[in-house]
């Protein structure tokens, strides 16, 4: 007879639901902030170049060589100071056990994307939220105060923050990391490209401060699984000798490799992202009832007069699939992620017809 008692779980990880499922169907997906068009794998790697990708041998630094001389270059750092994981899941999580677990704190300004929270939680680190609320804006005086108050180990700012769209302010950031040296200053540039922001200049005046990046959103690559963090030269080594030595695979490194290369794609995704996101910001400040807030990624988050979880259940009768805010701290809001224009499109007229109040 098999026994009901089974393993559980850490306390604090108990009743969570799994993170980012969806809906079956063929509905149009504006909910995750990927790109919306294919990008086939056979469009960077034919089969010639599969032929000279090896599956019978773990992945050692070769692989990586070529990858991390292109980033390198790119970033205006040094190729020891980039660090691969399996999607930015994995890099950060790397992150949080090396310098967050057990009686260590990580803070963060909500609302911000639940994943940071969830990782340092698995990491069996302690999680501080300043709710900064909307609109976001993360002064340095809130932040300092935060950071006394909290005692972080690790503080975390996302810019452009998900879900709001909005850039932290660079001398707010800088400003923490130099007041709290002993103190990791994590910056998610995941959504950095399509502001044209980041923080790598500052880099070599800041060992505390590390960045994140990804090939989930302007390389078009979400399904790659493939994350990059920059460090200072003084924390790049010790994390790459404690960081699990095969998490990327040879497949990865080859495509990510190509997809690297070709830069003229990236700036196009990047205009045609800033455009079509202008182009529905102003679209949905004509519906009535619905206040969108302005953002510098490939999403917007808006709030709307009536209930959001119904009209997230409407939109989803019409094909069409968005994110419902409330979990997240923005209560009142849905967030669409910037599709095709034909999808953009679909968007607008269903939110005008949906959204608008009924006139008395």
């Amino acid at each position: 007879m098999v026994s009901s008692r089974i393993p559980q779980l850490r306390e604090e990880l108990r009743g969570r639901g799994s993170f980012g499922a969806r809906a079956a169907g063929d509905a149009i997906r504006l909910a995750a902030n990927e790109w919306p068009e294919p990008t086939p794998m056979g469009r960077y790697v034919t089969a010639e170049d599969m032929e000279r990708v090896l599956l019978n041998r773990y992945p050692g630094p070769g692989p990586a060589t070529e990858l991390r001389t292109i980033l390198a270059q790119r970033y205006g750092v040094a190729p020891d100071q980039l660090v691969f994981g399996n999607g930015s899941g994995d890099t950060l999580l790397g992150l949080f056990l090396l310098f967050g677990g057990h009686g260590r704190t990580t803070l963060v300004f909500t609302p911000t994307f639940p994943i940071h929270m969830r990782l340092a939680t698995i990491a069996g680190g302690a999680v501080a939220r300043e709710n900064v609320g909307l609109p976001y804006e993360v002064t340095t005086e809130r932040a300092l105060a935060a950071v006394q108050r909290t005692g972080a180990h690790i503080v975390l700012f996302c810019t452009p923050n998900n879900p709001t769209g909005t850039v932290i302010d660079d001398d707010v950031i800088l400003t923490v990391a130099e007041r709290y040296p002993e103190t990791l200053v994590l910056v998610d540039e995941a959504y950095g490209e399509i502001a044209g922001r980041t923080l790598l200049p500052a880099l070599p005046d800041h060992p505390n401060l590390v960045l994140s990046k990804t090939f989930s959103k302007v390389y078009a690559a979400a399904g790659l699984r493939m994350g990059v963090l920059v460090f200072h030269p003084a924390l790049a080594e010790p994390v790459r000798a404690a960081q699990l030595p095969t998490s990327v695979s040879v497949v990865t490194y080859a495509v990510a490799t190509r997809l690297a290369r070709d830069e003229e794609s990236v700036r196009a995704r990047i205009a045609e992202i800033r455009s079509e996101r202008e182009r529905v910001f102003a679209g949905l400040r004509e519906v009535g009832g619905v206040a969108p807030f302005p953002s510098e990624a490939n999403f917007i988050l808006f709030r709307i007069s009536g209930d959001p979880v119904a009209a997230y259940e409407r939109f989803l009768d019409e094909g069409i699939l968005l994110r419902e805010m409330s979990a997240w701290g923005c209560p009142g809001c849905l967030r669409v992620s910037i599709g095709t224009p034909e999808e953009n499109d679909r968007f607008l007229a269903v939110a005008a017809r949906i959204l608008a109040p009924t006139p008395a």
